[in-house]
């Protein structure tokens, strides 16, 4: 990662290396997070959009309602060509009620034509915040909304917390994973992944997100660094394109309005530069 080339603007890079980079899509998808406590504008969106474009075609919102996100993921993903994931922020049976509120106010207002699915919660069963008969019943609902016109419709938790009742409803199975030692981390993936394939009802499984934080405290055997971020996306990556896996990398880019290790996982830095530690060369050839 010590000899990566970050992007600059334009007028910087050879004309044969941009056309390289706006053919590249290293990643399925990239998740894409926004500070709530300072909600961006539609300009903010396209900026971080163009920014990410170089390396994938698609990308993951968490929330419809928070700050407008659905309206402008969808307005920034259709003006720039990009593939979205909506996802729907489902912590209480109110922010529920605020997220279809939202999802019905798009429905209502834009093609859903490069929409590749709406992801009901994230993490909801492994939080505790509900039970797996509600989020089958708020499932349930969602497809009622959207599934006139043709978008599937997920959850994504912990690949130990998908009951058959929640997968039955599910048009696909998203897992995401949380950190052991990087040494072991991508064949942990893949272990976890081929477990939730035996549940999965013989419905397609995607990783909703995985990835490893370039700073911040340990977490269990996990160790941020950014070294161990290079190891564990180059070896993520590998595993993906050897098996044919869709994942969702987390994150897009740092977010330093979290706090601790929240702030470093991103494959950017957060003036939308690629990281030192992340050389182009290990994005193309990772394995």
């Amino acid at each position: 990662m010590k000899l990566a080339q970050s992007l600059k603007p334009e007028k910087n890079l050879p004309s044969l290396l941009l056309a390289t980079l706006a053919k590249a899509e290293y990643f399925y998808g990239l998740n894409y997070g926004i500070n709530q406590d300072s909600c961006p504008t539609l300009e903010d969106v396209k900026k971080d959009l163009t920014a990410l474009k170089p390396y994938t075609n698609r990308i993951r919102i968490f929330s419809l309602s928070v700050c407008n996100q659905a309206e402008l993921a969808l307005q920034a993903t259709q003006e720039l060509g990009m593939q979205l994931y909506l996802g729907m922020w489902v912590d209480r049976p109110d922010t529920f009620d605020n997220e279809m509120k939202a999802l019905d106010n798009i429905a209502s207002k834009y093609g859903f034509s490069n929409v590749d699915a709406i992801i009901v919660g994230s993490e909801v069963l492994y939080r505790n915040d509900t039970d797996s008969a509600s989020l089958a019943n708020y499932i349930k609902k969602v497809k009622d909304t959207i599934g006139p016109k043709g978008v599937k419709v997920t959850t994504a938790d912990v690949y130990y917390e998908l009951p058959p009742d929640v997968v039955q409803e599910l048009d696909f199975v998203m897992i995401y994973w949380e950190g052991v030692s990087v040494q072991d981390g991508a064949s942990t993936l893949m272990n976890h992944y081929d477990h939730v394939v035996t549940i999965a009802q013989g419905k397609p499984v995607k990783i909703s997100e995985t990835g490893w934080p370039s700073a911040g405290d340990n977490f269990g055997d996990a160790v941020p660094s950014p070294e161990n971020q290079k190891t564990y996306l180059a070896a993520v990556l590998c595993e993906a394109k050897k098996r044919n896996i869709d994942i969702l990398w987390f994150s897009a880019k740092d977010e330093p309005y979290r706090s601790g290790v929240e702030a470093h996982w991103g494959i950017l830095n957060a003036n939308n530069t690629l990281k030192s530690n992340i050389p182009l060369s290990t994005l193309q050839n990772p394995c």
